[in-house]
């Protein structure tokens, strides 16, 4: 008896502690179960949202879809039809933009898709799945959105109304003022182009932009004279500004030669402007080379660095000032066919005087 009873409490004290074990075995699973679980869904979010949830047909709206994730992760990112649920329309989608938190240990992907439907009804989208890994590790796990719901309404119709005709073509009329603002916009652009095309040439050539010229108070000669006087009295070649000096002697003598003689002398060479006097005006020879010899001096200190000695820089104000003089007062070039009856005028100058031949007409005929 006492074997046997010591066997019956042997079963039970075994049968005990197996379940026991058993049932700790269950709670160690299901703890391992909730933890891995637990471990590898914190830090993942998926975001979407809906705006608005309630439209016309044939108005538009967002589907803005978001996903974050510890750094390192890799991220599949679901791909969206065309059309979802076969009514739902996605005209258009922006692309994937990634940020970052402040502690750049999260990563945030974002992206807009612009959906549109043209039936009424109530439409549920289906939620969005997200696959990703964490590596190193290959297990490939995903994370869903929430159902969106979407509520499309149709226009109001007043059936009471007659059903009225289609309106035919409505003719639109032409009016300048509705094209006055891009005409005004044409044409200041083009002129703004046209003065940066005539600023960059004028400053590859090196000129200046503007020219501002004082209006004309005086006779050529009785500015020139002026000016001159205002030159000596600056004594630039004294203080050692010998370039500037004959710049401006030259300039003078040039704005009084254009003035006087109408030439584009402030535009032209040295030899360009004696070719242009002794063609167009009556100036005579020995006028010419002193303009010659101020203007050729001039060319040497700018061009070719000479120093001139002092009589030098007062011979050239001399000369600038005893041309001036003499030829404020000479006449232009008689026009051609200027007599009748004469076939033509040859001018001739020995340096001291002026021959004018004419033969008549009559005469060589016979």
């Amino acid at each position: 008896m006492r074997i046997h009873h010591s066997y019956k409490w042997h079963l039970r004290h075994s049968g005990f502690v197996n379940s026991r074990i058993h049932l700790f075995t269950y709670f160690l699973i299901l703890f391992l179960s909730i933890s891995s679980t637990f471990t590898f869904g914190q830090g993942y979010k998926v975001t979407a949202t809906l705006t608005p949830h309630t439209i016309l047909i044939g108005d538009q709206v967002d589907l803005s879809l978001g996903f974050s994730f510890p750094k390192g992760t890799q991220v599949i990112w679901p791909t969206i039809q065309d059309t979802i649920l076969g009514t739902i329309q996605v005209i258009n989608r922006s692309k994937i933009d990634t940020s970052f938190s402040p502690d750049k240990k999260t990563v945030q992907l974002t992206q807009k898709l612009r959906l549109t439907c043209f039936d009424s009804g109530f439409y549920t989208i289906p939620p969005i799945r997200f696959f990703y890994r964490n590596l190193p590790d290959t297990t490939v796990r995903s994370e869903q959105t929430e159902i969106q719901v979407l509520t499309v309404h149709t226009l109001t119709v007043d059936t009471t109304q007659a059903i009225k005709p289609i309106k035919g073509p409505v003719k639109i009329t032409f009016s300048l003022m509705d094209y006055l603002l891009w005409i005004i916009a044409g044409l200041l652009f083009l002129g703004i182009a046209g003065f940066l095309i005539f600023y960059y040439f004028k400053r590859k050539k090196g000129e200046p932009i503007f020219i501002l010229r004082p209006a004309m108070k005086y006779q050529p000669h009785e500015w020139a004279l002026m000016e001159l006087e205002k030159l000596r009295v600056k004594k630039l070649w004294q203080a050692g500004k010998i370039k500037d000096y004959h710049t401006e002697l030259t300039d003078i003598l040039r704005k009084y030669a254009e003035d006087r003689f109408h030439l584009m002398a402030m535009e032209s060479t040295t030899g360009e402007i004696l070719e242009g006097i002794e063609n167009k005006t009556l100036v005579l020879k020995e006028y010419r080379e002193i303009l010659d010899r101020t203007l050729s001096m001039a060319d040497l200190v700018k061009f070719a660095k000479y120093l001139p000695l002092p009589e030098e820089h007062e011979k050239s104000m001399d000369y600038a000032i005893d041309f001036i003089n003499k030829t404020n007062s000479t006449p232009d070039f008689p026009l051609q066919n200027e007599n009748a009856g004469r076939e033509g005028s040859v001018i001739k100058s020995n340096g001291n005087e002026l021959q004018n031949k004419a033969e008549p007409v009559t005469n060589k005929i016979s």
